[in-house]
């Protein structure tokens, strides 16, 4: 057998020593414990044979006994409060319940949804007018585009060209017409043209077919209109004189309306006709060379001379937007046009008479 170390022999005395302080302690206390029981025992024997002590022992025990009684009372008491005090909070907060507009309030949001659902698919499938459509065809070879506003405004586009005016409707079984007060791209000027509306507006495949007479029927193909802008001229210089917005008045009318930017767009109205050119200008000298779009680019060069808040243009007098000129020239006469003025002004409305009259 191997021999035990220093530090093993001396963890085992230590062992054995805390075991016989155990062993000890433990007869000690047992001892102690009967000394005492002889003790309380004797003690006891004493009390009972003393007469005194017994009537003061009754007394107590009575005492403890109502003690007792009344500690048990005040616990079952406080038992007592404390479970009457959980009911009522329990009774006091209300069980959640749906309140009763919640029903009414969902069948209503059902109903509004059907009902929008229902709208939807009658606006897709079922609605055959001419309103709020982008229209499309073509007219010796020229693109024109129309559209037919809830308000009963119509704007039709050619090019760079745009026509503003107006349009009635008839409805009557198998004969409803549509009348537009100007004479544009397929339609006549206040001829009403009967028409037919076929196709979905969801699925963009909607048709309307218009007949004027036997010999004369055309159809608008649902689409999307392509804008033709023109590109702004390079390294441009404005005239500060000349930018702003002109107008040309007789008799208290606005006749024409021109306004000049600063990069080189342009936009001339004639008011009491509705159409308005989209464009650009340069300048040369006295000359403004005026570029518009209808099949390809179109160049009117038109003299002008800007005297203070007047300006000779197109062969008449515009005086500028806002001015006090403005305000007094309501019986501004007519300027007699030049020859080459009345040939610019002439030719800028050209491409959308001619293909309106070719019909």
């Amino acid at each position: 057998m191997s021999e035990k170390t220093n530090s093993e022999l001396n963890s085992e005395e230590v062992l054995d020593s805390a075991a016989e302080n155990t062993e000890e302690i433990a007869a000690q206390e047992a001892t102690d414990v009967i000394e005492n029981a002889d003790t309380e025992n004797t003690d006891t024997a004493a009390e009972a044979t003393d007469p005194e002590n017994t009537g003061v022992d009754e007394v107590s025990d009575t005492e403890n006994a109502e003690v007792a009684q009344e500690s048990d009372a005040i616990v079952d008491t406080a038992e007592n409060s404390a479970l009457e005090t959980t009911e009522t909070n329990e009774e006091a907060i209300p069980e959640k319940k749906k309140s009763p507009l919640q029903v009414p309030v969902i069948i209503a949001c059902c109903i509004l949804v059907a009902a929008l659902l229902g709208f939807l698919v009658y606006y897709a499938f079922f609605l055959k007018e001419p309103e709020n459509v982008t229209w499309t065809n073509d007219v010796d070879n020229v693109t024109y585009y129309y559209e037919f506003k809830s308000d009963g405004t119509f704007t039709g586009y050619l090019g760079s060209i745009e026509m503003n005016g107006s349009f009635q409707k008839t409805k009557a079984e198998g004969n409803n017409t549509i009348t537009v007060d100007k004479t544009f791209g397929s339609f006549y000027q206040n001829m009403p043209a009967t028409y037919s509306v076929n196709g979905s507006k969801l699925f963009g495949n909607q048709e309307m077919t218009c007949t004027y007479s036997e010999d004369y029927e055309f159809t608008l193909k649902q689409g999307k209109r392509e804008k033709k802008l023109l590109d702004l001229p390079q390294d441009f210089t404005a005239d500060e004189d000349l930018v702003g917005t002109w107008i040309f008045k007789y008799m208290n009318y606005d006749i024409y309306k021109v306004t000049f930017n600063k990069d080189g767009s342009m936009l001339l109205e004639f008011i009491q006709d509705g159409i308005k050119y989209n464009g650009i200008y340069t300048i040369d000298g006295s000359t403004i060379n005026f570029t518009y779009y209808v099949t390809d680019s179109t160049v009117v060069p038109i003299d002008y001379k800007v005297d203070g808040d007047t300006m000779t243009f197109m062969g008449y007098q515009f005086v500028r937007e806002g001015s006090e000129l403005e305000k007094a020239t309501s019986d501004q006469q007519v300027l007699t046009p030049q020859a080459a003025d009345t040939q610019a002004a002439e030719a800028v409305t050209e491409a959308a008479t001619e293909a309106a009259e070719s019909n």
